[in-house]
């Protein structure tokens, strides 16, 4: 990993990361909780995941996912 992306994603976490996945991470509990919203909950577990170190990942779609 390049040093600038290191230097950005900590720079990232100390002044939003945590509080951004912590928000998502609440979300998704709430969302598991309810029966229905399951998958949206672990959506937002993984979207936590790419707010807590954002630079250098890469979001790809992919076809076989999603509504049928």
């Amino acid at each position: 990993m390049k040093p600038i992306k290191f230097i950005l994603n900590v720079i990232w976490l100390i002044f939003c990361g945590i509080w951004m996945a912590l928000a998502y991470v609440v979300a998704g509990i709430i969302c598991c909780i309810l029966i229905i919203t399951i998958p949206f909950g672990i959506a937002s577990f993984r979207i936590a995941g790419f707010i807590l170190w954002p630079f250098g990942r890469t979001a790809v779609e992919r076809s076989d996912a999603g509504a049928a």
